[in-house]
């Protein structure tokens, strides 16, 4: 998992590169050139859509969103054992309605033949970043529930509270 996890972080920052590299051309193109790129605002609205999942994706797993360690480190561990399985049903049943309307999406697109309005490239393409990107926050969600789990009975240490026994 851990290679999995470097190359994730590895295309975030490839694509936020690319992302940053063709917002810039395209606004020294406007002012040296006096004309932008049509292709730019395209290309990097899709691209982004790629790394907000991905990004959603490796926080799950880290415990990076707000909402879990807000309200649920205020808890007895019994109860956050019932909160942590109620979250867990409730993302499950979320990213699974965006999966399955995101499988439907890009299927469409696909048989229709639609392209992408300015450069012309096969729309299910993009489209592919809502199922792909909501299977990997499913599994990625898990996995850091699963962790948790372990943490709260006590087969596997919380990767906090390691660290900070590491460190003194």
């Amino acid at each position: 998992m851990k290679l999995w996890v470097r190359m994730e972080e590895w295309l975030l920052v490839v694509l936020m590169s690319v992302i940053c590299l063709l917002t810039m051309g395209n606004v020294l193109s406007r002012y040296v050139l006096g004309t932008s790129f049509s292709f730019t605002e395209e290309l990097t609205t899709n691209l982004f859509a790629f790394v907000i999942f991905i990004g959603a994706a490796l926080l799950a797993r880290e415990r990076g969103h707000v909402g879990f360690a807000l309200l649920t480190d205020l808890l007895p561990a019994g109860m956050r054992r019932v909160a942590l399985l109620l979250v867990g049903c409730l993302t499950t049943v979320f990213f699974a309605v965006l999966l399955w309307y995101g499988m439907e999406m890009v299927l469409q697109q696909y048989e229709y033949g639609q392209k992408t309005p300015a450069m012309g490239l096969p729309a299910w393409w993009m489209g592919l970043s809502v199922p792909l990107g909501s299977f990997l926050c499913l599994l990625r969600f898990w996995e850091g529930y699963i962790r948790e789990w372990n943490g709260l009975t006590g087969k596997d240490e919380p990767a906090d509270q390691a660290q900070q026994e590491g460190e003194a």
